[in-house]
């Protein structure tokens, strides 16, 4: 998990370095990057890559996609460390599907949890000048729409193999971005490019040491350090972009991480 974490925070700190390389070009790149590897593994384990629930497999590509735009998007536009950390809001949106969707009951302490995270949010746009009421739609659009995309792998695990799932992400983004970035192409210099090559291996490497991770039996206890991804935004955040936090901001980080410990430790009780 530890290498999960380094590998993907490495990942948004290549996103954050090449501000001048437009969201859409990199989902572009890394969605190429992402469906060659799920063809090779396919074609190595003999496993169907169209898969059994078609229809849900379409809607968690679209929605994967949605999800990816927001989040790069975030990373460019916010801070580093606001933007992963509202990214991690994540259980929260999940447990609201849960409730709409499964019937699942949320007590009155989970809405305190919810109100709680909530609250570091406003607390984090009411002070930092530097966040737009539209970038944090769109980061908050980001958390909602990757809490989406998990409820449709949970509902597709029973139906389809993993890599397959993994695999129709690129597969429905590719022709609905790709096209696009042709049109509008910005040449990367050098330096893009290494980054861009970066953001594919990172991404694939975290994916890689995050299932390994999920396949321990001991993974409740290990997914506490999960939150170690917020501490290297914020190192990458001060020591490469000039970053700084004032204390009401980081007040407001702080709550949003205790909302969702705190609704994590209760659902284990």
């Amino acid at each position: 998990m530890f290498l999960s974490i380094v590998s993907f925070s490495l990942m948004h700190l290549c996103i954050k370095a090449i501000p001048n390389i437009p969201v859409h070009q990199i989902i572009s790149f890394r969605s190429v990057f992402s469906i060659l590897i799920c063809l090779y593994i396919l074609r190595k384990d003999k496993i169907p890559m169209w898969g059994n629930h078609k229809p849900l497999l379409i809607l968690r590509g679209l929605i994967g996609a949605l999800s990816l735009f927001c989040f790069f998007y975030s990373i460019q536009h916010l801070p580093l460390a606001t933007a992963v950390t509202i990214s991690n809001l994540i259980p929260l949106f999940a447990l609201l599907l849960a409730a709409l969707f499964l019937k699942e009951k949320i007590t009155g302490l989970q809405w305190f949890f919810f109100v709680l995270s909530f609250s570091g949010v406003l607390l984090i746009k009411g002070f930092d000048d530097r966040i737009g009421m539209q970038d944090l739609l769109i980061a908050l659009a980001a958390a909602f729409f990757t809490a989406c995309a998990h409820f449709l792998v949970r509902r597709l695990r029973d139906f389809d193999h993993s890599f397959v799932i993994i695999f129709y992400f690129p597969l429905v983004t590719i022709p609905l971005v790709v096209p696009y970035t042709l049109l509008h192409w910005i040449s990367p210099d050098l330096f893009e490019w290494g980054m861009l090559l970066l953001v594919g291996l990172f991404t694939h490497i975290g994916q890689v040491y995050l299932t390994k991770a999920y396949a321990k039996e001991e993974v409740s206890g290990v997914t506490n350090i999960y939150y170690i991804g917020i501490i290297l935004s914020l190192a990458y955040g001060y020591l490469f972009f000039n970053e700084t936090y004032t204390l009401l901001s980081f007040a407001g980080m702080a709550l949003i991480v205790a909302g969702i410990f705190l609704n994590m430790y209760y659902k284990k009780l």
